[in-house]
């Protein structure tokens, strides 16, 4: 079968599951997949042998990865969207031709060529921090005749000598809107973001109003997508995030969490909301618990059997209880119902049901 036919498979497929708006068909039927996918890995690093059959099936693919010095790690850095993903995201972007388009997170270029192909290639500005990334895409981009403005920095900046833009789509995971992304928004602008924590992930959608702010809801739809990361040499958000080390010299019991509580995705959004500097602890060995972090250097562990033990100047299992005992309160309040404003300068309030209700959820 010819990539062709693939690609209009793969449309519609995406169209029969009511993920594909009809404007954005044709260029899932003309861009060919596969010309930005050539190379797809395991989480272990290692070549997929079914590559060429994978790119035009709806999944993820990640097509770079990092090894992490010392620790045996291999941390994904790059990757080609679940199509279904893309395809709602661009619906919900809402662009059409005549909007200007802000992408956050270049990497492969498949994304930035969909959007020229429906918008037209002086509409779009990509920015990824990897500038081989850019590079390469600039390469695929340009032998199907497209040419975006693409740039090499980080994507928490925006790009402000573009700007102002009619839509932003982030490719990439943050926990909070950049003020940057904010700013560089025209009014009536449109957003779109995965906004993502250790313990959850949802698409935004949000508009600049009249008075600067950005408003908007989440969705029950999660990204997952890849943190935006400051330093292209670092494949985490964070320094040292991939080697942390843990004290247990003064464990003590913290109370029993129900492991399952911690996929709720709707608990998840509330514990981000009351711990918000909670993270997954990565490069442990592999002890069949969960173990959830802070900064400080707290922790807790929780076992299969929902048993925990903590240990730190902060009792974070503790403070998973109280965040669970406040959602059950308000009767376990689904993410769709929480919302966000955030200012130009970045100051971010979120809310329950309505923007006249600010902190209503803490």
């Amino acid at each position: 079968m010819t990539w062709q036919k693939q690609a209009h498979q793969l449309a519609a497929d995406l169209t029969e599951q009511g993920v594909l708006d009809p404007g954005w068909r044709a260029a899932f039927e003309n861009i060919p997949r596969h010309l930005f996918v050539p190379t797809v890995f395991t989480h272990d690093g290692i070549p997929r042998a079914d590559a060429t059959a994978a790119v035009y099936r709806d999944e993820s693919l990640t097509t770079q990865v990092a090894h992490v010095p010392g620790t045996g790690q291999v941390v994904p850095t790059s990757s080609s969207t679940r199509p279904s993903l893309m395809a709602r995201m661009l619906g919900m972007l809402d662009a059409t031709p005549g909007h200007t388009v802000l992408e956050i997170g270049t990497g492969t270029g498949y994304n930035a060529a969909l959007l020229c192909h429906r918008l037209g290639s002086t509409a779009v500005t990509s920015v990824d921090i990897d500038p081989t990334l850019v590079e390469t895409a600039r390469e695929r981009l340009s032998s199907l005749g497209l040419t975006p403005v693409l740039v090499a920095g980080d994507g928490a900046e925006g790009v402000a000598d573009r700007a102002p833009f009619d839509r932003i789509i982030a490719t990439c995971a943050v926990s909070t809107v950049p003020a940057p992304w904010v700013a560089q928004l025209g009014e009536n602008g449109r957003l779109v973001a995965d906004i993502r924590t250790a313990t959850f992930s949802a698409l935004l959608t949000a508009r600049r109003i009249n008075t600067g702010d950005l408003v908007g809801n989440f969705h029950a739809v999660p990204g997952h997508f890849m943190w935006l990361r400051p330093h292209v040499d670092d494949p985490f958000r964070s320094p040292g995030e991939g080697l942390a080390s843990f004290d247990r010299t003064a464990i003590r019991r913290a109370p029993d969490i129900d492991p399952g509580l911690l996929d709720d995705p709707d608990f998840g959004f509330q514990l981000a909301l009351r711990v918000p500097e909670i993270a997954q602890a990565l490069g442990l060995p592999d002890r069949g618990t969960r173990v959830l972090r802070t900064e400080d250097g707290s922790w807790v562990e929780i076992s299969s059997d929902g048993t925990a033990q903590q240990n730190g100047s902060r009792s974070i299992g503790d403070e998973i209880v109280a965040a669970r005992n406040a959602w059950s309160a308000r009767n376990r309040p689904s993410r769709t119902r929480y919302g966000v404003t955030v200012t130009s300068t970045g100051t971010t309030t979120i809310w329950l049901d309505s923007a006249d209700t600010p902190g209503e959820l803490l």
